[in-house]
């Protein structure tokens, strides 16, 4: 749990920190992106956007570097090329990661608030 709120952390701290920085779009599938892989390049570094069987779309901070970038992909596919994508495409991703910054700030695992009174004492109650 304790990682997990890490790694919230880190996303959204590199999240913000790219937030007026014009992104740069990848994709390891530019005549059909929705079927490769795609990243975002920040200030801060690369993000991976993943997209879930429901539609929901999240990024995560993967790598600093684009040569740390190339590494992480051939893993998977030592034939993949990160190609720049660009139009409409590119603004809808840009759109989606904007949204996920502003969405991390307001999640609930993310605030420093301390639990209600009440909150806490539900989860010591003993019967």
């Amino acid at each position: 749990m304790v990682e997990d709120r890490e790694q919230m952390e880190r996303d959204a701290d590199a999240l913000s920190d790219a937030k007026d920085a014009r992104l740069q779009i990848f994709g390891t599938d530019p005549a059909n992106p929705d079927n490769g892989r795609i990243f975002v390049l920040t200030n801060t570094g690369w993000f991976e956007r993943i997209e879930v069987q429901s539609g929901a779309v999240a990024f995560t901070f993967i790598v600093q570097s684009e040569s740390e970038l190339r590494e992480y992909i051939s893993r998977d596919d030592p034939s993949a090329n990160l190609v720049q994508l660009g139009g409409e495409y590119r603004k809808m991703v840009s759109e989606e990661f904007m949204e996920q910054e502003t969405s991390y700030r307001d999640s609930p695992e993310y605030s420093d608030e301390e639990p209600l009174e009440e909150d806490s004492q539900q989860y010591h109650q003993h019967d």
